[in-house]
């Protein structure tokens, strides 16, 4: 699996960030998120799927 942040819909709410610190990182400059490229560590899948769940504007796009 992998993950993505998109840039329109990101509004720097944190949510991400805070439940997968992980994965999800601030953009120096902008604040929006990002997310780590590559695969998803296993052990860090639900993590990743319950930040996506949880982002108030839908910003994360789950890439199986």
């Amino acid at each position: 699996m992998k993950v993505e942040v998109d840039q329109v819909k990101c509004t720097t709410m944190g949510v991400c960030v805070k439940t997968c610190p992980e994965i999800f990182r601030f953009q120096e400059g902008s604040k929006k998120a990002i997310a780590i490229p590559g695969d998803v560590p296993d052990h860090l899948v639900e993590k990743c799927i319950k930040a996506a769940m949880d982002c108030p504007n839908q910003a994360i796009i789950i890439r199986e």
